[in-house]
C-alpha cells in the first residue's frame, strides 16, 4: 500500500468505563485523526479487563460506528490489566525457533495463571554477553482476548490484531513525538484510567515492567458521592471543579472538604506507584540505569486539575501530562483545545494499523 494513502485505520480502546475509536489519517507531516468517537461502556460489561456481557457490548460498539459514521473494518484492539503480564527476563542464549519450542515452560516461572490458558508471544531483545540474553515476555489469558475479539466480530468489526495497551501508549505518545527526548530515556507511562491505573517503565526504548493498580478516577468519585451523598453526576462535576495544587501551597492550606475527601485516595495511589517504581528499581541488573527520568500521566483520570503537580511533588519525578493532541505531528478536526488525554492507546493502536499495512 503506498505510504500516504488516505485509507483510515480504526483503533478500538474497550475501557470499563467508555469504549474509544479513532480513525486515523497517515499524511507528509505525522498523522491526522480524521474522526473519533466515544460511547459508555455497558455498566459492569468488563470484569478484570474480560468482556462480560458480550451482548451489551456489542451494541455499544455498533452505535458508536453507526452514529459517528465510523468504518469498523481493518480495527486494531489491545487488551491490559493485572492478568497480562509484560515483562523483561534474562535467560540462557539460543536461538528464537528453539524458544519459540520452549516459551510455555519458560513463561511457567513468570506467569501468574496457567500458560494453557494464556496467549504468549515473545521478542529477543539482545545479547547480554556469550552466554545469556535479554527476552520481553508477553502473556495474555485467554478469556481476555477471546471475549474482546468475540465482541467485536459480532459487532461487525474486522479485528487485524491483537496489541498491549502500554505498547501503543507508548507508540502514540513517545514514539511518535520528534520534539521529545523520551526514547533515550528511561520514563514511567501511567495510565489513569476508570477502574485502574496501568503503570509501565520504558527504558532506552524497551519494556521493562507492567503493573495494573485496581484502583482509578472512579475511586475518587465514589468518595465524594458517598461522603456528600450525591449522585453520580454531580460528585464527577464536582471533581471536575477540584484542583490538587490546593493541597501543596505553603503554610496551612485553605479548608476544602472535597479536597480533604480525596487526598487519602491520592495518596495511596501515589503509595502504589513508589512502590511499582521501586520494584522496577530493585530488579534490575548491576550496571544497568534505575533512575526514572520523567513519568508520562495520561488517561481520563489524569483530568483531575492538579495530578501531575501532585505526582510531582510527593514522587519527587518529574512529571507532566501528555496527549496525542500534544503533539504537533497529530492534527485533527476538532476543538484545538480539547484534551486528548483518553485517546492514547486508541491512537497508538490506530498507528500500528497503519504500518501494519503500509
Amino acid at each position: 500500500m503506498g505510504m500516504f494513502s488516505k485509507k483510515s485505520f480504526i483503533g478500538i480502546d474497550i475501557g470499563h468505563h467508555t469504549i474509544k475509536a479513532v480513525a486515523l489519517e497517515r499524511h507528509a507531516a505525522g498523522w491526522r485523526i480524521a474522526r473519533y468517537a466515544t460511547v459508555p461502556t455497558p455498566t459492569d460489561a468488563v470484569k478484570d479487563g474480560v468482556i462480560v456481557d458480550v451482548a451489551s457490548t456489542v451494541l455499544a460498539l455498533k452505535s458508536l460506528f453507526k452514529d459517528n459514521q465510523m468504518n469498523g473494518s481493518g480495527a486494531m484492539i489491545a487488551v491490559s490489566g493485572g492478568s497480562v503480564v509484560v515483562r523483561q527476563v534474562r535467560m540462557p542464549k539460543m536461538a528464537e525457533a528453539t524458544l519459540r519450542k520452549s516459551i510455555k515452560f519458560e513463561a511457567s516461572r513468570y506467569v501468574p495463571s496457567s500458560v494453557e490458558d494464556s496467549y504468549i508471544e515473545f521478542e529477543i531483545i539482545g545479547p547480554v554477553d556469550d552466554q545469556q540474553m535479554d527476552v520481553l515476555m508477553v502473556a495474555a489469558p485467554k478469556d481476555v482476548v477471546e471475549s474482546r475479539l468475540q465482541a467485536c466480530e459480532e459487532a461487525g468489526v474486522e479485528v487485524e490484531a491483537v496489541d498491549i495497551e502500554a505498547f501503543a501508549m507508548y507508540r502514540a505518545l513517545v514514539e511518535a513525538d520528534m520534539d521529545q527526548e523520551w526514547s533515550d530515556k528511561t520514563v514511567a507511562l501511567v495510565d489513569v484510567g476508570s477502574a485502574t491505573t496501568n503503570i509501565s517503565v520504558v527504558s532506552h526504548g524497551v519494556f521493562s515492567m507492567t503493573r495494573s493498580i485496581p484502583q482509578g478516577a472512579d475511586t475518587l468519585t465514589q468518595a465524594l458521592k458517598s461522603y456528600f451523598k450525591l449522585s453520580d453526576e454531580d460528585a464527577e462535576s464536582g471533581k471536575a471543579q477540584l484542583d490538587l495544587r490546593e493541597l501543596l501551597e505553603e503554610g496551612k492550606p485553605k479548608e476544602n472538604p472535597p479536597l480533604r475527601v480525596l487526598q487519602p485516595h491520592v495518596d495511596d495511589l501515589v503509595r502504589e506507584i513508589r512502590r511499582s517504581l521501586n520494584y522496577y528499581q530493585s530488579q534490575q541488573q548491576e550496571g544497568t540505569a534505575k533512575q526514572i527520568d520523567h513519568i508520562l500521566l495520561t488517561g481520563g483520570g489524569a483530568k483531575l486539575n492538579g495530578l501531575a503537580e501532585y505526582f510531582s511533588h510527593k514522587l519527587s519525578i518529574s512529571t507532566t501530562l501528555h496527549d496525542v493532541f500534544a503533539n504537533p505531528r497529530f492534527s485533527h478536526y476538532g476543538d484545538a483545545d480539547e484534551s486528548g488525554l483518553d485517546l492514547s492507546v486508541a491512537s497508538g493502536l490506530a498507528m500500528r494499523a497503519y504500518a501494519k499495512a503500509a
